[in-house]
């Protein structure tokens, strides 16, 4: 890790490495449960190490390819906004939802 030069942001080994299961469901109308992998993995063309590369699989798959990134929240006096992620109140707030969800909003499974 880090023989590589940093992206933009100072981050290294971003792509490239396995495919990133993102929360996002592929496309829920053609593929059911499918959820998004996005960024290319070793085994891959080199096309496809990009984060705009995005291919589905189930949930319950097992390859060898496939990883997730584990993210902290910054810690301090909470003045800072929390970064952008999975939250039970907004599940909760979502669940009450009738009718048709806010533009990119994922139906929850029941």
């Amino acid at each position: 890790m880090g023989t590589k030069q940093p992206n933009a942001f100072g981050l290294f080994d971003m792509l490239g490495n396995v495919w990133e299961w993102c929360w996002d469901y592929a496309d829920p109308a053609r593929y059911a449960d499918y959820r998004v992998l996005r960024g290319g993995g070793w085994a891959d063309k080199h096309w496809s190490v990009r984060a705009s590369v995005r291919r589905g699989s189930m949930p319950s798959a097992r390859l060898d390819d496939v990883g997730f990134r584990i993210v902290s929240g910054a810690v301090g006096d909470g003045s800072t906004p929390a970064a952008q992620g999975w939250s039970r109140q907004a599940d909760e707030e979502r669940a009450q939802i009738s009718g048709a969800l806010p533009v990119g909003w994922t139906p929850l499974r029941t």
